[in-house]
């Protein structure tokens, strides 16, 4: 029986190596980006508290109350319970407004299920604000259906890039066209996400560069000796 070379040794280490790098690269899972959930609010408590991650809500309504509310755009298997429910159209102009700090997250967007009667608020305008005080619109104002449907409304504030890993970030709506002071308008299951901003991990494609490149190295440096 023959005995294997030392030149046959090292074509093998080196076909050894490529074949497990080339591997690593077939294997390598997919980098997507993931929105993950910032701060929610179901409102099923019956108050204005967030219920999952951290950031507050004020408004500047006189009075609200909480009626049924909705499984769209609900989050971490919350219920249906209750929505937020705003009346009375003695509060036009009035708001809620969210303060939510986003360090860590980019490509926000801030998402809620909603409905609205027929004399409630349907002139609705989305503002945000990148030092909690002066707040700037965003988009059109926006009517509610008048039941709560399968699709939220979604704000996707991705190209406004100070409201990235922005302590002070904030949103606002500001309610206007009720007609009468028992025109209402719900909002439940109201997230603000983003994309966590994270180290970035090599692609297994210069990973394998860098392997294939390791190997002629070390074979070249074999032939010198």
């Amino acid at each position: 029986m023959s005995t294997p070379t030392k030149a046959n040794l090292n074509h093998g280490s080196r076909f050894g190596l490529a074949f497990a790098l080339l591997t690593l690269l077939l294997i390598w899972p997919s980098q997507t980006a993931r929105a993950d959930e910032i701060a929610i609010w179901n409102f099923n408590d019956s108050n204005l508290i967030v219920d999952h991650g951290a950031g507050t809500l004020v408004t500047s309504f006189t009075s609200i109350g909480f009626a049924a509310g909705t499984t769209t755009n609900a989050r971490l298997g919350d219920p249906a319970g209750l929505a937020l429910n705003l009346t009375n159209q003695t509060n036009n102009g009035q708001n809620i407004t969210l303060s939510v700090s986003t360090v860590g997250f980019s490509n926000v967007m801030v998402s809620f299920a909603t409905q609205g009667s027929g004399t409630g608020f349907n002139s609705n305008q989305f503002q945000y604000s990148l030092d909690g005080v002066t707040f700037v619109n965003f988009g059109a104002p926006y009517d509610p259906p008048l039941a709560f449907g399968s699709s939220p409304v979604v704000f996707d504030l991705s190209s406004i890039t100070g409201l990235n890993n922005n302590a002070s970030a904030a949103f606002r709506i500001v309610f206007n066209g009720a007609s009468s002071a028992t025109g209402t308008n719900r909002i439940d299951n109201l997230v603000v996400e983003g994309t966590p901003v994270t180290t970035p991990i090599p692609e297994p494609a210069s990973i394998l560069l860098l392997g294939l490149g390791l190997i002629s190295t070390i074979a070249m440096r074999r032939q010198r000796h």
